[in-house]
């Protein structure tokens, strides 16, 4: 059984496919993966999407684009599918969470970036180590076709599929689902991956980055974003545990 997505900021997502395939429909197989059915999207001459379902509902301005299928399903995950045919066969998935450092507590500071990581490390039905390998039989490159970042608001999970058949589409579909609601957090894992997040804060600790921060904390004076800087506090980050994680997470 497929549990749908979690209702807080973490899981309040949308997902985005520039899918290039070889029909005049996207892929439509992928939707049981999420939990739910397609709600319609608006077509070339509509007036738009349902309400509810995109911004662009409370931006009379700035219609959609009729190339683009929009959708929300029963859970709340919200999606646009676009025909795309360059490079030719290929696909890109985004998976945006409507999550990042500005949602953390003086607490929590870096606890969005090292959940990120730890997307690859284990969830309820890909055991830890297996997930970058089942991406890999199926031609895609850790760090080149598969990757992820965090910022101030947003975590976003990115795979550019080399195929679009529908085994590629819906492996990647289902490791998204994983990652989005199914990840273990196992304390061993947590472990391993807090040293790849040290090295990382290490490797952006430069002359020029100390000197942004002191120019976003001067111009942003008493506002939060110039105290919630994506990749958090070191402390924070050594002493990250598996409740202080799965808290973040539901």
């Amino acid at each position: 059984m497929i549990r749908p997505f979690r209702s807080t900021a973490l899981t309040a997502l949308s997902l985005a496919l520039a899918a290039a395939l070889s029909g005049s429909e996207a892929h439509a197989g992928w939707l049981p993966f999420f939990g739910g059915v397609s709600q319609p999207g608006p077509t070339a001459g509509s007036n738009g999407p349902p309400m509810n379902v995109w911004p662009q509902t409370y931006a009379k301005d700035l219609p959609p684009d009729p190339a683009m299928r929009f959708g929300q399903l029963p859970n709340g995950l919200r999606y646009v599918v676009m025909k795309n045919v360059t490079p030719a066969g290929q696909s890109s998935l985004r998976l945006r969470i409507n999550a990042g450092s500005m949602e953390e507590t003086n607490d929590q500071q870096g606890l969005a970036h090292f959940l990120e990581h730890m997307a690859f490390d284990g969830s309820a039905h890909v055991p830890n180590g297996e997930m970058i390998k089942i991406l890999e039989r199926h031609g895609l490159a850790f760090g080149a076709d598969t990757n992820a970042s965090t910022s101030w608001e947003e975590t976003v999970y990115k795979l550019d599929l080399p195929k679009s058949d529908d085994d590629t589409l819906d492996t990647s579909l289902m490791l998204l689902r994983e990652v989005a609601s199914e990840l273990t957090l196992q304390q061993s894992a947590i472990d391993k991956e807090r040293g790849v997040v040290l090295s990382e804060e290490r490797l952006r600790d430069t002359p020029s980055y100390r000197v942004l921060k002191q120019d976003l904390q001067f111009a942003l004076k008493g506002q939060l974003a110039a105290r919630r800087f994506p990749i958090g506090l070191v402390d924070v980050i050594r002493g990250a545990t598996h409740a202080q994680l799965e808290d973040f997470y539901s």
